[in-house]
């Protein structure tokens, strides 16, 4: 019986292929694809070589989420916004319906969400107890920081800072600005707490006057009083949990 041809063809070709790996590869010619081989492993190297550099490596969020909009965007893909801004717009609602927000100040950033208080929406001169009508505003805000956590599914870490102006403090309960800010950071901190945060997720730092946002002096030597009702104040950052350092703010000059 006659074998089929295409049989035939197929024993062919499969004879052609053995006999092409027994023979010895020519020093010059018709196989040049070997040296992929060695570019494939170099290339897998290089790979694993990198990964492991970024592994050890610690990232700066503001500058990876910089760094991926404009990858994004010179690429025409679509730049999904940091979760920070969402929850930056929802704490800046809260405050909106508040009626209180002229006084404060919401910005976002990869590390999370800072929020700016006067000073005086939160407590009397030289006072560290929150005022009865803050303390309703901050458990509204606390509410809506405590929802976000349980929707996106982590704890936040909570930063809460103190800050006076430069003035010496002459009498009163508190000896001296590094007092009055702590207690007052401390305050708001223990906030958190009462309604749920866990104390490992809150840090109070009292600055004194030593991070002023504007100079308290004038350029004449007079003090700024408009400067110094800025610099008093306190700030609530709602950090992402991944974030390990508190934000170190370089101190504008002081006049």
């Amino acid at each position: 019986m006659a074998v089929p041809r295409f049989l035939k063809k197929a024993k062919e070709i499969q004879e052609a292929h053995e006999r092409r790996h027994e023979e010895p590869a020519p020093s010059e010619g018709h196989d040049e694809s070997n040296w992929l081989v060695s570019y494939a492993d170099m290339m897998t190297l290089l790979c694993a070589f990198f990964i492991m550099l970024f592994s050890m490596a610690k990232i700066n969020p503001p500058e990876y989420e910089a760094a991926r909009k404009e990858i994004s965007e010179h690429f025409g893909g679509k730049y999904d916004q940091p979760p920070a801004e969402a929850l930056a717009r929802f704490v800046s609602q809260t405050l909106q319906e508040a009626g209180i927000e002229r006084d404060v100040i919401v910005q976002s950033d990869p590390l999370g969400v800072t929020v700016v208080f006067h000073s005086t929406v939160i407590f009397d001169t030289m006072s560290a107890f929150i005022r009865q009508p803050a303390k309703i505003l901050l458990a509204r805000l606390i509410e809506t920081i405590h929802s976000k956590e349980g929707e996106l599914q982590k704890k936040f870490k909570i930063v809460v800072e103190g800050h006076t102006d430069a003035r010496p403090i002459l009498s009163g309960n508190y000896p001296s600005n590094w007092e009055l800010s702590s207690a007052r950071a401390t305050r708001v901190g223990r906030l958190f707490i009462d309604r749920g945060f866990l104390p490992t997720q809150i840090i109070a730092i009292g600055y004194g006057d030593s991070r002023p946002d504007t100079p308290h002096r004038t350029p004449s030597g007079a003090w700024d009083e408009a400067a110094l009702v800025k610099n008093r104040r306190v700030v609530i950052r709602i950090m992402d949990p991944v974030v390990d350092t508190i934000p170190w703010e370089t101190a504008k000059a002081a006049h």
